[in-house]
């Protein structure tokens, strides 16, 4: 039977500008893992996809530059294997509301 993997990773990077965080697919996902690119063979096409899977998650886990990040591995049909994931956005305090000044002279 016919399967193809999908591992995909998602980014939440906080900046001077942007401090309530960018979401963002990271550079390079999805990949795409089809057993016809694999003899046919669905063990070894979900090995290449897990092997992908660990190692970004293990990149994440060694970068300690992101708020928040999400690393997936499912299925074409939706079914998801197993997802991986780390933090979340930041909380960005509200600024508070300028006050007037009273003018003494008025």
């Amino acid at each position: 039977m016919r399967n193809i993997y999908i591992v995909n990773a998602t980014q939440v990077v906080t900046s001077e500008s942007h401090p309530e965080g960018m979401y963002s697919v990271l550079s390079g996902y999805s990949r795409y893992f089809d057993t016809i690119n694999y003899e046919g063979n669905e063990d070894k096409t979900l090995r290449m996809a897990k092997s992908v899977f660990h190692a970004q998650q293990s990149a994440f886990e060694a970068a300690d530059n992101r708020a928040m990040w999400t690393v997936t591995l499912e299925m074409a049909n939706g079914k998801q294997i197993t997802r991986e994931s780390f933090g979340g956005f930041p909380i960005v305090p509200e600024p508070e509301p300028e006050i007037p000044e009273e003018n003494e002279n008025e």
